[in-house]
């Protein structure tokens, strides 16, 4: 009995591990055409074009949450399912996102005048178009969403990888060409709805699933139970995500929100692709051990420390090397995405640590708790922002990182309140990343006074300087310290498994 539950123990460790090396080069390669495209279409557009284009996200990101409805998550958390919970998920997400998309194409005309300055008011039939197509996405979604989450159940990363490398390069990259072509703000469109119809042909063609329609009462009750707390949730997150860009577009205008759009998104990605990154293989795998304690405890600490190993070092050099990274990207018209860039930095550090939690309480079934303390979380950035909003696009960044810090702190202690999880398993995970960060800080500090001499803040070579300088402490530190994490990120890039010592 102990033999086979150490063959089962192994089997998973392996299948997590062989999804996060695939989950990774996903991201990669994902990303890498993400920011290859952002640099060339920060250098083809204009500021207001990325301005129309997050301003339109705020509605189509809250239409994205009705089309999924959280009952995908069912499928990946609940440890038996049958072909009726299948057929019921995929029949009422397709039926939400296809009243979702009807309405949104109704309604843009009376929706889009609230989220425009008055000064942008000329701009509103471009604005009510971008929305309608981009309407298109909410059905495309819902199509792939149920074969997605199948393979992420069976934990076949592998299979879903391939498919999200071919569908995120061609989102990313294709906006490229319709930027050259002269498509203005439409190659931002573009590019999102030809990404997700491709992930839908692929999906199909590769596991051959075939969707069959019909609701189950059973199945509709069972799903339901879990998928409105998850609903509810996304529609907090929504809220949560998009009301800074409503405010600073209200009270800044559309020029500002381009420069704020710029800095939260070049901040965000490499917190949320790593979070993503291990998210997703995480769930599936905590799924199969929810009810045990101590190897819950275990894999978070370890992916807590690793991936807090990666995002502090990225934020700290991020805070140091914005100006002239900024410069060399994307040139000198977007210089004012500097400061909140700076100043988000903050933010990501701690966001990168508070997101260890979510794949914990969803695999825990604990969606009402974590849907709880997220509302609080809105209610206090809401009324932050409502002030420093009125004020610059810095004050709002500082607002981010106050209320970053707040969620931290209130999702800790309501994972520890019904876990055996405690602050010193955060604080013994954290130590190597604490450590190296300021090893980080104090040497990227000394790079960049002492280069000043000689170099400009914005050149290439204060960039290269400083670059230089982050690799040296990040690898230097783990000669001198030996991070078991950073060893055990290593051996995952090579794809393999690291020897215990």
């Amino acid at each position: 009995m102990a033999e086979s539950q150490k063959e089962q123990t192994r089997s998973l460790t392996q299948s997590a591990r062989q999804g996060v090396i695939w989950t990774v080069l996903r991201t990669l390669s994902s990303q890498g055409a993400r920011f290859l495209a952002s640099i060339l279409l920060a250098r083809l557009l204009f500021p207001e074009d990325f301005g129309i284009y997050g301003i339109v996200l705020i509605v189509t990101r809250f239409a994205t949450r009705l089309g999924s409805f959280g009952f995908t998550q069912v499928l990946i958390q609940q440890k038996m399912i049958d072909d009726a919970h299948i057929r019921t998920t995929f029949t009422v997400n397709l039926g939400i996102a296809t009243l979702t998309t009807v309405t949104l194409y109704i309604l843009a005309p009376y929706i889009s005048p609230y989220l425009l300055k008055e000064d942008d008011l000329g701009k509103l039939p471009l604005v009510v178009n971008v929305l309608r197509l981009l309407s298109v996405n909410f059905i495309l979604i819902a199509f792939y969403s149920v074969p997605d989450s199948l393979l992420k159940r069976k934990l076949k990363f592998k299979q879903s990888s391939i498919i999200g490398i071919f569908g995120g390069v061609a989102k990313y990259l294709s906006p490229v060409i319709f930027a050259f072509l002269g498509f203005g703000v439409w190659s931002l469109v573009l590019g999102p709805v030809m990404g997700e119809l491709i992930y839908v042909i692929a999906f199909y063609t590769s596991t051959r699933w075939v969707p069959r329609f019909g609701i189950q009462k059973q199945a509709l009750k069972d799903i339901f139970s879990f998928g409105m707390w998850m609903n509810m949730y996304s529609y907090i997150q929504y809220l949560y995500k998009n009301i800074d860009y409503f405010l600073i577009s209200n009270f800044l205008g559309l020029r500002l929100l381009g420069f704020y759009e710029r800095a939260y998104n070049l901040m965000n990605t490499p917190r949320k692709r790593v979070g993503d990154m291990i998210n997703n293989v995480m769930l599936a795998t905590y799924s199969r051990i929810q009810d045990e304690d101590e190897r819950m405890n275990n894999a978070m600490r370890k992916v807590m420390g690793t991936v807090a190993l990666i995002i502090f070092p990225a934020m700290i050099w991020l805070w140091f090397a914005a100006p002239s990274l900024i410069r060399f990207l994307y040139g000198e018209k977007w210089e004012g995405v500097v400061a909140p860039l700076q100043i988000m930095s903050v933010s990501g550090l701690i966001e990168s640590v508070t997101m260890i939690y979510y794949p914990a309480f969803i695999a825990r079934g604990m969606v009402k708790n974590r849907t709880r303390v997220h509302f609080i979380v809105l209610c206090v950035l809401g009324t932050a922002l409502f002030f420093t909003a009125r004020i610059s696009i810095e004050m709002v960044a500082w607002t981010i990182v106050g209320v970053s810090a707040v969620g931290f702190i209130l999702n800790s202690f309501e994972y520890m309140r019904h876990t055996r999880w405690r602050m010193s398993d955060v604080f013994k995970s954290l130590r190597p990343a604490i450590y190296l960060g300021l090893m980080l800080v104090a040497a990227l500090y000394a790079v960049r006074e002492l280069a000043l001499n000689w170099l400009d803040i914005h050149s290439i070579y204060m960039l290269m300087a400083l670059s230089a300088g982050a690799a040296v402490v990040y690898f230097g530190g783990n000669y001198l310290f030996k991070f078991a994490e950073v060893r055990e990120i290593l051996a995952l890039a090579r794809g393999k498994k690291r020897r215990k010592a």
